[in-house]
């Protein structure tokens, strides 16, 4: 019902219980009831904000289960919601499903969909309908050992479910535009409603879009036929011939340049994830770009098949990649969520800042290392340039990474920590072990847990079996503090001194007399005697370069590793014909955790060719800006 916002439906859930342990009752996500008022655990985790947006104050949303039948029961009455609001419901059974046994699962319910607000509801006529339906939970844990993880709805919990086939009736006014999770299987016009068929396999969810001014564009991607290792194959495609994925992206007239934008990305990222770690193995990949209106809400999320997407607008031209990166980024969720279907409520960061690392890669294959993120005007940003643009010292996030999203104290720290410095975390260690053996790692771990739920241990479980060599044995000194210590690495300068080498000077003992040294018996010797102290101030050890620049233009490169060393080191003493201008930490950016930027860098002697040329960038600027304002 498009006038009211509603949704009335009704659904046949076949579940099998795959574990070891008999099951007693059923639990259901009711995620729409985390809109229903301010007392639920969304509305008060979000403080009625989510990404910017506020909520509606009035356009809520609701679920109402209002029947549910189980071998010709009704358990509706028993069923009750689990604490602390009303987006879990638990339903007991009659009977105890065996492991191996089959429970089916008849449900009407009804939809009151929210003003559009945290990846879900309308605004105008345009509709975004995800986590709509009452979606049971996962059966997690070791075999024999098995539990229910059905958390309920957080501001910083996204949405953890199962695998399943999905078949699934929309039946809509025939002036509306649809695109849904899967493949359509047919459509059928009645009157003044359209009745559209979707089947998707192997996914974890469904969800739909419905909007009378939308329109499509659409291209192919070209994915590498599974392999030996890889999950899976594709009905009707011969072993070893590549694939073709449809890719669409509906958007309004309006914003027809940015969608042309989203689908070359769309496209790039499917063939680019597919060669870096396990083949697309759907035939269809949709990319809806919402209303300016709306995108702030619904935007920038993902689902099997389907991601939102945003980022459009006048401080977006061409070449400034936000709204390219913003569809890689969903896009790549159809690995790291969409078949590494991690707990998100437990482990935020391995999907999230996990697809975080990997978007970098595929922004650096399809626009280049210096401009990945930003090529306009002269002005390039690398990917690995928006860790420092975007997320602040790591010492400030006061947790760690691996936290579960719910325990994170505020909103800030969930986004940084399970964001930006995990990709940080790794793209350091690729920067250790090198750019090829860490490819081959990600790529095992994409093929062994793909279509299961992997956790952070098994994560890094396989980096360290297969990063072992490269990285001189058991990566476990790295993982624990960079995942389970707030913090990183704080490399800084305590000491530098240069001073001539020559004899010693004063007066000596020489037998029963003493002689006297002066400065004409012990000139300079036209060299000089350096010494270099560093410390790490953070708790997290990684190998680092140190580059030292000297005033006859040579330049001297170490190397220092302060693991199990303490954190402080001072170099050897250096003698060398000049005296250090200049010392560099890290001077290829190799260690993102190092939150010593600025006090990694020391000058003992001025330059001013570089005021000079920090002037004239200034002045280009700040005259470019002048003329877009029109001043």
């Amino acid at each position: 019902d498009v006038a009211a916002h509603q949704v009335s439906a009704t659904q046949t859930l076949s579940w099998t219980n795959l574990g070891q342990r008999a099951v007693t009752e059923l639990p259901f996500h009711l995620y729409m009831n985390g809109f229903k008022n301010e007392t639920t655990l969304f509305m008060r985790s979000s403080h009625g904000e989510h990404r910017g947006e506020r909520a509606s104050d009035g356009g809520w949303g609701w679920i109402d289960v209002s029947s549910i039948e189980i071998d010709g029961v009704e358990p509706r009455a028993a069923a009750h919601f689990r604490e602390p609001d009303e987006t879990v419901l638990e339903v007991p059974l009659v009977a105890p499903v065996p492991a191996g046994g089959t429970v089916t699962v008849d449900m009407a319910f009804q939809v009151q969909l929210p003003e559009v607000f945290a990846r879900t509801g309308w605004r105008g006529d345009f509709h975004m309908i995800g986590q709509w339906f009452p979606k049971i939970g996962v059966r997690a844990g070791a075999p024999g050992f098995e539990r229910w993880e059905c958390q309920p709805f957080h501001v910083n919990s996204e949405f953890f479910a199962d695998f399943g086939v999905y078949d699934v009736t929309l039946v809509v006014p025939s002036t509306h535009v649809i695109a849904a999770t899967g493949v359509l299987v047919s459509v059928e016009d009645r009157d003044t409603e359209r009745t559209f068929v979707y089947h998707a396999e192997d996914v974890h969810d469904f969800a739909w879009m419905a909007d009378p001014f939308m329109e499509s564009i659409r291209g192919t991607a070209t994915v590498p036929a599974p392999g030996p290792a890889d999950p899976g194959g594709v009905a009707g495609v011969a072993a070893g011939a590549p694939r073709q994925v449809e890719v669409r992206v509906y958007f309004r007239p309006a914003q027809r340049a940015f969608a042309e934008r989203h689908l070359r990305a769309g496209i790039g990222a499917i063939e680019s994830f597919s060669e870096m770690y396990v083949p697309y193995p759907w035939p269809i990949m949709t990319i809806i770009d919402p209303p300016p209106d709306a995108a702030g809400s619904a935007g920038g999320m993902e689902y099997p098949t389907l991601v939102t997407t945003s980022g459009d607008g006048p401080l977006t031209p061409d070449g400034v990649r936000l709204p390219e990166y913003v569809t890689v980024h969903e896009v790549g969720h159809n690995w790291f969520q969409g078949m590494l279907a991690s707990n998100e409520a437990d482990e935020a960061w391995l999907d999230e800042g996990v697809n975080e690392y990997a978007d970098g890669l595929v922004m650096t294959r399809l626009w280049g290392e210096r401009a990945a993120m930003i090529d306009w005007s002269g002005f390039e940003v690398r990917a690995d340039d928006m860790r420092w643009i975007l997320t602040p010292a790591l010492a400030e996030i006061p947790a760690p990474i691996a936290t579960a999203s719910y325990d994170f104290p505020d909103n800030a720290a969930y986004g940084q920590a399970t964001y930006g410095k995990t990709a940080a975390v790794l793209r350091t260690l690729e920067h250790l072990v090198g750019r090829d053996p860490m490819a081959a790692a990600m790529k095992l771990y994409a093929q062994r847990f793909a279509f299961r739920h992997p956790t952070g241990a098994d994560l890094q479980d396989t980096l360290g079996e297969a990063l072992a060599a490269h990285a001189g044995g058991d990566l476990s000194w790295f993982f624990a503090p960079a995942l389970r210590d707030s913090g990183a690495a704080d490399y800084r300068i305590r000491e530098v001194d240069c001073r001539p080498k020559r004899a010693p000077r004063g007066v000596f003992d020489d037998g029963e007399a003493r002689r006297t040294v002066t400065a004409s018996d012990a000139p300079d010797g036209g060299t000089f005697v350096c010494d270099v102290e560093l410390v790490n101030l953070g708790r997290v050890a990684a190998p680092v370069e140190i580059e030292l620049r000297f005033a006859d233009g040579t330049r001297q490169v170490e190397s220092w590793d302060d693991r199990g060393h303490g954190h402080a080191w001072r170099l050897p003493p250096l003698e060398r014909s000049s005296t250090i201008t200049e010392i560099v930490i890290d001077p290829e950016g190799k260690v993102l955790l190092n939150d010593g930027l600025f006090a990694g860098r020391v000058r003992l002697e001025p330059d001013p060719r570089a005021a000079r040329r920090a002037g004239a960038r200034a002045g280009f600027w700040t005259q470019t800006v002048m003329q877009v304002l029109g001043l």
